[in-house]
């Protein structure tokens, strides 16, 4: 049985992880990528609370402070959302579909490398820059809660969000690059996920309530209970599949004074139905998915090519 500690020295040992991460520590992209990223979340910060000191026509309101920490947090979480979309999938697109563009893959499948410790190198090495981002930017996103307005379990809840998001998007990338020989594709594929998971759903999710509200109108009260229960659970499932969404929702169930752990959703018969909160099944199944399209690489890139 390996431990923890075990597991941590061989990641520390793995030499493709070891060099990629090196190698692009020792260049100066990644400082001037990590030097925009917190400009631009200091500046947004600073245009804010001049808007904010802009709207007051008396002295501190403590109900508008708490409104403006609200919506410093919420826009934090946002512009570091739209970095993780945009940066994460570029990280690992091309680690494998790169090395079959050189044609070098096959001189590291005869190295005493496994295929698992390759493609582990490779994702980690992607996924500690954007752990760096995230990191980077916490004293950023603590702001709002010294401002007031925001507790600590919603910074929390928000920064594993984040991290989780980086790893599906880091793990999409290894797993499309695993698939295709050409960078290109596999690039474009993985961008594809990450604007679909942020963007698709709640556009998706956006039309289906439309079209249900035009369809239904005043007729949900006569709906069964059962046909309710159901159509509240695949909308909570949907719900929490997407990031932007899941801390939304998450917000107004904190917001209402239910917990972290549970939402509960009000039927038609004035009766109430609970669910767990979509960020515990929004960590639960990316974190899954992650590790699918991870153990898919690996055995994707120990196959024998013909």
């Amino acid at each position: 049985m390996i431990t923890l500690s075990q597991a941590g020295r061989l990641l520390l040992r793995n030499p493709v992880l070891v060099k990629e991460v090196r190698t692009r520590m020792r260049g100066g992209r990644t400082f001037i990528v990590l030097t925009i990223h917190l400009l631009a979340l200091a500046g947004a910060l600073a245009a804010a609370y001049l808007l904010f000191r802009a709207s007051l026509t008396t002295g501190v309101n403590l109900e508008a402070r708490r409104l403006f920490g609200k919506a410093v947090f919420g826009l934090m979480i946002w512009m570091e959302l739209i970095t993780i979309s945009f940066i994460a999938p570029a990280l690992t697109s091309g680690a494998i579909a790169s090395e079959r563009e050189r044609q070098t893959l096959d001189l590291l499948r005869v190295t005493l490398l496994s295929s698992r410790a390759l493609v582990l190198g490779k994702y980690l090495s992607g996924l500690v820059f954007i752990f760096l981002l995230v990191l980077s930017s916490l004293p950023l996103q603590t702001l709002p809660f010294v401002i007031g307005g925001v507790l600590a379990q919603e910074i929390l809840v928000a920064v594993l969000i984040l991290a989780v998001t980086a790893v599906a998007f880091c793990a999409a990338g290894i797993f499309f690059s695993s698939l295709f020989s050409r960078v290109l594709l596999s690039t474009v594929l993985a961008y594809a996920f990450a604007i679909f998971v942020v963007f698709g759903i709640p556009m998706i999710l956006l039309l289906v309530l439309l079209v249900l509200g035009a369809g239904l109108g005043g007729a949900i009260d006569s709906i069964s209970l059962r046909t309710q229960m159901m159509l509240i659970f695949i909308g909570w499932l949907a719900v929490s599949m997407t990031p932007g969404a899941t801390i939304v929702a998450t917000e107004v169930a904190l917001l209402d004074q239910q917990g972290l752990l549970l939402a509960r959703l009000h039927l038609g018969n004035g009766s109430e139905v609970a669910f767990p909160s979509p960020w515990i099944f929004y960590v639960v199944f990316y974190l899954l998915v992650s590790i699918g399209m991870l153990w898919f690489s690996a055995k994707r890139v120990s196959r024998i090519e013909m």
